[in-house]
């Protein structure tokens, strides 16, 4: 198989200047075939490599829908609903109880951006991340994406 991912590259506008990269995606239709961008234009490789980390995340994120899709979910009693109005040391509370570590880090990856990000802060600063779910919630947690990997 070849080959589906390219590194697209693009000289500076002006003479002297760094060329740029791209990660893309080689797509082959009948005869014909591009490469399509799927980041942003960079010009260092610290950069390419944050714009390849936020896709693998994404892809993660794909593939943990497709085991929802091909193995089902969890029984309904193991299901977290919370209400839109409950305080992050709230959801925390319940959040701490659940056993199942990937149950407990795709409930929490589950939650809005906004309310992720209240909860990391309430347990980064009022928990223990020496025990308990605390501690796998600090060494899980990525502060730049706001989900635990």
């Amino acid at each position: 198989m070849k080959a589906i991912f390219d590194i697209m590259i693009s000289s500076g506008s002006r003479e002297g200047d760094k060329p740029e990269l791209r990660l893309g995606l080689r797509i082959k239709i009948g005869d014909q075939e591009t490469v399509c961008p799927l980041t942003r234009s960079v010009d260092s490789y610290e950069a390419l490599e944050g714009e390849v980390h936020a896709l693998r995340e994404d892809l993660g994120e794909v593939m943990n829908r497709a085991k929802d899709v091909f193995l089902g979910d969890r029984s309904s009693e193991e299901k977290l609903n919370f209400d839109s109005d409950m305080a992050p040391e709230q959801i925390w509370a319940l959040l701490s109880e659940v056993e199942d570590e990937d149950l407990f880090v795709k409930t929490f990856n589950n939650l809005d951006e906004s309310r992720r990000r209240e909860i990391a802060e309430h347990v980064l600063t009022h928990c223990n991340i020496f025990t308990g779910q605390a501690s796998v919630f600090s060494s899980r947690y990525d502060n730049e994406s706001g989900y635990m990997a």
